[in-house]
């Protein structure tokens, strides 16, 4: 770190080693590579098994829903037994199917497909009754169902989930209002107490849930049955950080607009929670500019989205393109 305010800089070193033990991160996830679907022991019922599985692996994989049925992927799919490397029974007449890795990968990439990194935003869920009358909390209103099938698509996308806990009545009863009024601002800090990324809210009515999410991946809403909030919101992340097998590398980043050590520390670990973010090392301090060093996974161009989406930042338009990532810190 070079000494162009050596004093801001130790402070905000400080300050930044605070911050990040608590700031929203990716959640690294387990078993990317298991689908787990009918079929007994027999070689047809394993080879039957094999490839439905391998159709939920290529959606976790890739983000894209319609991968499970894309005409460019049935060779894939045929192959499915011999990418397959372990079969272990569950319940229920099912068998659990482990993929290879590296050449489901390989396979995947020759095929024009994208990758979604282990590295997911953390996600925030609230489920609220919009029915006339109904109760004034999270969840429970909307009936354990709808949580299930929720839990249920989020484990079949990848996406990590968190649930709101011990939130006082009175302080809950006005995020009800605020969910069910659309104003996702008091939401979206409720997420970041949670350490969570990104929000997704569900308002549940007869014949159909509303859905509304924000994050990473920006805004948006859709309208369906109880799982195609996490379906919709995980099609938008694969869309936004699945990469064309870059692994990654490293970038300058530049923030703008830093008034104080609160703002500081606010656009490091800023900086850190954006999915696939590695690393952030605090290079230079320069008057109300910091220079960061990041480490990350996936491409450039996925990374500078994601910081322009984030909420946290504003593009700096007096920055010329390319190079460093510009950024001025949202007042």
């Amino acid at each position: 770190m070079r000494s162009v305010n050596r004093i801001a800089a130790t402070l905000l070193a400080g300050l930044l080693l605070a911050g990040l033990a608590g700031t929203a991160r990716a959640v690294p996830l387990e078993g990317l590579y298991e689908g787990t679907a009918s079929g007994d022991a027999t070689d047809a019922g394993r080879a039957a098994a094999a490839t439905e599985a391998l159709r939920q692996v290529v959606v976790r994989l890739t983000g894209r829903r319609a991968a499970a049925s894309d005409p460019a992927l049935a060779a894939l799919y045929a192959d499915a037994p011999v990418l397959a490397r372990t079969f272990r029974s569950a319940a229920g007449n099912q068998l659990v199917v482990t993929f290879d890795q590296d050449a489901l990968d390989a396979r995947l990439l020759q095929a024009g497909q994208r990758l979604w990194s282990r590295d997911r935003p953390l996600t925030l869920v609230l489920l609220v009754s919009a029915v006339p009358g109904a109760a004034r909390s999270f969840g429970a209103p909307a009936g354990p169902e709808l949580r299930r099938t929720v839990v249920a698509a989020a484990q079949l996308r990848g996406l990590p989930l968190a649930w709101p806990t011990g939130l006082p009545t009175a302080l809950e009863q006005a995020r009800v209002d605020d969910a069910l009024a659309g104003r996702l601002e008091p939401l979206r800090e409720l997420a970041r107490q949670y350490g969570a990324d990104a929000l997704l809210v569900g308002r549940a009515a007869p014949g159909a849930t509303s859905w509304s999410w924000s994050g990473p991946a920006g805004d948006g809403n859709a309208s369906g049955g109880g799982d195609e909030g996490v379906q919709a919101l995980a099609d938008r992340f694969g869309a936004q950080f699945a990469t064309a097998g870059v692994r990654g590398g490293q970038i300058d980043a530049v923030v703008r607009g830093v008034r104080d050590l609160a703002g500081y520390a606010l656009a490091g670990s800023a900086l850190a929670a954006l999915p696939s973010v590695r690393s952030v090392a605090l290079e230079e301090v320069s008057g109300s500019s910091l220079h960061f060093r990041i480490a990350f996974e996936g491409d450039a161009d996925a990374l500078r989205r994601a910081a322009r989406e984030s909420g946290r930042f504003l593009p700096d338009d007096s920055a010329p393109p390319g190079g460093a990532l510009q950024l001025v810190l949202r007042p």
